[in-house]
C-alpha cells in the first residue's frame, strides 16, 4: 500500500535564500563583455604608466599601479554599477595612499588629525583624476569607430615618443593593439547578442568557430612573420629623412620632445655620430640610430678612425703632418709598431658604407696593414700616417667617400702577464714622445695629484694604466646628458673628475689620457666606432663571454649610436695598446693562451643608453628582440593542426560522394543560373543558422522564412523575394535569367543589413 507524503510548503526563508542565490548567480554570470572591456581599458592605461615611468616619482608610480589593480578588482564585482565600484575603490584608494606614504617614508605620525589628513594631498586628488580618466574612457569609447580612433591616437603618441626620445615603447604598442582587438571582439559579441539573442542558446558552434578562427589568424600571422626573410625598406621612412636633413643635431622635433618630457639634465646640442671637430668636448647629445656601415670581419673589434695627440684643455687637436701617398695592397709600416718577436694575427675586414657622409679616414680593426680593394678608387688618393696609424682618404674631384673597401689589420696577441713583464723597465724618450706627453700649462694641480696618487704604488706601466682605467670605470657614472650646471672649472678633465663626475666616452677617454700623461706615460686619444650588433643569425655580441670559443667572425651592423672614443697607451715592445675606461664597454683582444678574441664580459651598451640607475633596451636591441620561442612554436603547431583538420574535413566531404572525381570537376565548372540561385539560397540558410535562425527539419524554406520574418520587422520583403526565386529555380519550369540571380543577391544583401 502506497503511503502519500504530506505536502510541505517551502518556507519563506528558503524561498528568499534561493531567490538571492539566483540573483547572485545571474549577477556573476552576466556582464562579461563589460568586464572584458574594462580589462582592455586598464591594460591600455597600464602601458601609459610604463611610458611615464622615467618621468614620475617612484611613490606616484607605485600608488597608480596599486590603484589600477584595485580598480580592476572592483570592476570584476561591479562592472555596470558605479555605486558598487565607489564603495570598494574609494576606501581602497585611501588605503593605497597611506600605505605608500609609509613605505616611502613620507608619512609622519605626529600632529593633529587635520595635519594627518593633509598628508593625503595631493596624492588622493591625483588618483581620483586617474579614476575619472578610466571611467570617462569606458563611457566615451563606445562602438567600433571610436575604438579604432582611440587606438590610432595612442599609436601616434607612442610612436612619436618612441622615435624622438630615449624610451623604447614597441612592446607597449603591441599590448595596446592586442587590447584594442579584444575590445572590438567584445563589442561585436555584445552587438550580436543584442541583434540575435538566440544565437548562443543551445549551440556553441558560432562562438567556437569565432574563437578558432581568431586563434588561427593570430597563429598564422605569427608564423608568417617569423618565417619571412628580412627585407630592407624600399622607401625611406619620414623620421629617417627628417634625421638626414637635420644630421647636424639641430633637429627641432627632438628638442621639442626633450623639452616636453624633461628628458636629460644636460645640454643636448648634437646627435651621436663620428665628429669632424673635437676642439670642444662635453656637451650632451641626442641619440641617432641611423646605420653607418656593415663590417664583415674575421674578428670582432673596435673600428678605429683617427687618433689625436694635442690636448687643449677643452678638447683635442692634431699635430700637422705631411703624409705620403700609397697604393692598394702595399704593406704599411707604422711607427712604434709591435716588435718582430711579438705574435700577431692578420684579420681581414670588408666595410660597406650605408650613408653618404664623407670621412677623413678608412675605418679598420687596430693597426691597418694594407688596403686590399676600394670602390671609387680611380680618382681617390690614399695617404698613410705612420705616426698615428691612419689611412687618410681624399677624393678631390668627386668629394665622395667609398661605398665599400677591404683591408687587412695586424693584431698583436698577448696576455696581461706579457704586458706587465715588458713594461717593468720601459724607457721613454721625452723628445720622441713629447706630443704624447703634452699637457696644457693651465691643467689644475689636483689632476696631477690624483694621477700621482693612483699610480705611485705600482711598479710597471701596465698596472699603472689598469689602476687609472679601473678607477674611472668604477667611480664615475655614464650618461649622455651630463649636468653641465655643476661645471666651474675651465679645464674639461678637471671639471669631469671633480665637479660633474658623470659623462660619456669622451669624458672617460680624455681623462684617462691626461691622467696617464701626468704620470709620465705616453697616450693618444682615439675615436671610431664600437663593434656594433652582429647580424645574420650569428651569436650576438652580448652573448660572447670569456669562455666563448666564438672568434666573433661575422657581419656587424654599425650605427651612429656606436660612435665611440678610447685611449691608446705606449707599451714598449707591444707598441700602442688600446684601453677602455668607459663603463659598460670592453675592448676585444686576442689572448695568447687561446689565440681567440677576449669577448666582452657583459652586454655592450651604446653611448646613448648607459645609465647607472636605469638601462633601457636599445633601439638596436629591438631589432634582435623576438617573440618567446614557446609562442612561436605554439603558433606553428596551431597552424599545422588546423590545416590538417581542414584537410580531413575536405576528405570527409569527398567521402560523402564516394570519393568520385566529379567532386573536383564540380569545383571548377561554371554553374547555371538555376544552380547559382540554389547555391546562394543554401549559403543564405547557413548565414541564418549562424545568426541563430535555424530551419527545423520538417520546415520548408518558405515556412522558416515566414517564422523568421515574424520575429523581426522588415524581413518580410527580402525574404519573400528569396523564397520566390528559390522555388522558381527548384521547382518551376520557367527559364532562369541573369536578372533573377541579381535580384536574389540584392534581396540577400538587404536581409543581412536589417538590424
Amino acid at each position: 500500500m502506497k503511503t502519500e507524503q504530506p505536502y510541505s510548503a517551502p518556507s519563506r526563508t528558503s524561498t528568499v535564500q534561493k531567490a538571492a542565490d539566483d540573483r547572485i548567480q545571474v549577477w556573476l554570470s552576466s556582464y562579461w563583455t563589460e568586464r572584458m572591456i574594462w580589462t582592455c581599458m586598464i591594460v591600455m592605461v597600464w602601458q601609459w604608466l610604463v611610458m611615464l615611468e622615467p618621468y614620475w616619482y617612484d611613490e606616484t608610480l607605485a600608488m597608480s599601479r596599486m590603484f589600477i589593480i584595485g580598480l580592476w578588482g572592483a570592476v570584476m564585482l561591479f562592472p555596470c554599477q558605479f555605486i558598487g565600484r565607489l564603495l570598494i575603490a574609494l576606501p581602497a584608494l585611501c588605503y593605497i595612499v597611506y600605505r605608500n606614504l609609509v613605505q616611502f617614508d613620507i608619512w609622519t605620525d605626529g600632529g593633529e588629525r587635520w595635519d594627518k589628513l593633509l598628508q593625503f594631498h595631493p596624492y588622493i586628488w591625483f588618483l581620483l583624476g586617474l579614476w575619472l580618466c578610466c571611467e570617462s574612457l569606458v563611457v566615451l569609447v563606445q562602438g567600433k569607430a571610436r575604438v579604432f580612433l582611440w587606438l590610432l591616437v595612442q599609436i601616434m603618441i607612442f610612436g612619436i615618443l618612441d622615435s624622438f626620445t630615449d624610451e623604447i615603447l614597441w612592446m607597449q604598442v603591441a599590448w595596446i593593439v592586442g587590447a584594442s582587438l579584444i575590445w572590438l571582439i567584445c563589442i561585436h559579441y555584445k552587438q550580436m547578442n543584442t541583434d540575435y539573442p538566440n544565437i548562443w542558446r543551445g549551440s556553441v558552434r558560432y562562438p567556437l568557430q569565432m574563437g578558432l578562427l581568431a586563434v588561427f589568424v593570430i597563429s598564422l600571422i605569427i608564423s608568417v612573420g617569423v618565417s619571412v626573410p628580412e627585407v630592407k625598406p624600399i622607401l625611406t621612412d619620414p623620421y629617417t629623412a627628417w634625421s638626414n636633413r637635420y644630421g647636424d643635431g639641430n633637429n627641432p622635433m627632438s628638442d621639442l620632445v626633450s623639452k616636453v618630457t624633461g628628458s636629460g639634465s644636460g645640454s643636448r646640442t648634437s646627435t651621436s655620430g663620428y665628429s669632424h671637430s673635437d676642439a670642444e668636448l662635453g656637451n650632451g647629445f641626442n641619440m641617432d640610430y641611423m646605420p653607418v656601415m656593415s663590417v664583415t670581419t674575421e674578428m670582432r673589434g673596435y673600428w678605429r678612425g683617427e687618433s689625436k695627440d694635442w690636448y687643449t684643455g677643452q678638447g683635442w687637436d692634431k699635430t700637422p703632418k705631411r703624409n705620403p701617398i700609397f697604393s692598394l695592397r702595399q704593406q704599411l709600416t707604422a711607427a712604434d709598431q709591435p716588435a718582430r718577436n711579438i705574435p700577431t694575427r692578420m684579420i681581414q675586414q670588408t666595410i660597406a658604407m650605408q650613408n653618404k657622409d664623407l670621412y677623413p679616414v678608412l675605418f679598420g680593426l687596430g693597426m691597418i696593414e694594407s688596403v686590399e680593394s676600394i670602390s671609387n678608387s680611380l680618382e681617390a688618393v690614399l695617404r698613410w700616417n705612420d705616426q698615428e696609424g691612419e689611412v687618410r682618404y681624399e677624393d678631390p674631384k668627386t668629394d665622395k667617400y667609398p661605398t665599400s673597401y677591404t683591408l687587412t689589420s695586424r693584431v698583436p696577441i698577448f696576455s696581461e702577464d706579457d704586458l706587465r713583464k715588458s713594461t717593468r723597465t720601459i724607457s721613454i724618450d721625452a723628445d720622441r714622445f713629447h706630443r704624447y706627453l703634452q699637457i696644457p700649462n693651465t691643467l689644475p694641480q689636483r689632476v696631477k695629484d690624483l694621477a700621482q696618487e693612483l699610480t705611485q704604488d705600482e711598479t710597471n706601466y701596465y698596472d699603472k694604466v689598469k689602476k687609472v682605467e679601473n678607477y674611472l670605470r668604477t667611480q664615475y657614472r655614464y650618461t649622455n646628458a651630463p649636468n653641465l650646471s655643476l661645471r666651474k672649472s675651465e679645464d674639461f678633465v678637471d671639471a669631469f673628475l671633480f665637479e660633474i663626475k658623470e659623462g660619456y666616452c669622451d669624458h672617460f677617454s680624455t681623462s684617462m689620457a691626461i691622467l696617464l700623461r701626468s704620470a709620465g706615460i705616453p697616450t693618444r686619444w682615439v675615436k671610431g666606432y664600437a663593434p656594433g650588433t652582429r647580424q645574420n643569425g650569428d651569436v650576438p655580441s652580448h652573448e660572447l663571454t670569456e669562455q666563448s670559443q666564438d672568434s666573433g667572425a661575422g657581419t656587424y651592423q654599425v650605427t651612429n649610436a656606436e660612435a665611440h672614443s678610447w685611449v691608446e697607451v705606449y707599451m714598449g715592445d707591444y707598441g700602442w695598446v688600446a684601453f677602455e675606461p668607459t663603463p659598460g664597454f670592453t675592448y676585444p683582444r686576442l689572448q695568447q693562451e687561446e689565440k681567440m678574441p677576449e669577448p666582452e664580459k657583459k652586454e655592450e651598451q651604446k653611448p646613448e643608453e648607459k645609465q647607472e640607475e636605469k638601462k633601457p633596451v636599445t633601439k638596436q636591441e629591438r631589432q634582435d628582440a623576438s617573440l618567446p620561442a614557446w609562442l612561436v612554436q605554439g603558433a606553428k603547431w596551431i597552424v599545422i593542426v588546423m590545416a590538417s583538420v581542414c584537410f580531413l574535413l575536405l576528405l570527409w566531404k569527398w567521402r560523402t560522394i564516394g570519393f568520385s572525381l566529379r567532386f573536383f570537376w564540380l569545383l571548377k565548372r561554371n554553374l547555371t543560373y538555376k544552380e547559382q540561385i540554389i547555391l546562394h539560397t543554401d549559403l543564405w540558410l547557413s548565414y541564418c543558422r549562424w545568426k541563430g535562425m535555424r530551419k527545423a527539419p520538417h520546415e520548408t524554406v518558405r515556412e522558416a522564412a515566414k517564422r523568421w520574418s515574424d520575429q523581426r520587422e522588415g524581413r518580410s520583403a527580402p525574404a519573400a523575394v528569396i523564397v520566390k526565386k528559390f522555388e522558381q529555380a527548384k521547382y518551376g519550369g520557367h527559364p532562369i535569367m541573369e536578372s533573377d540571380v541579381k535580384q536574389l543577391k540584392e534581396a540577400i544583401r538587404a536581409y543581412k543589413h536589417i538590424r
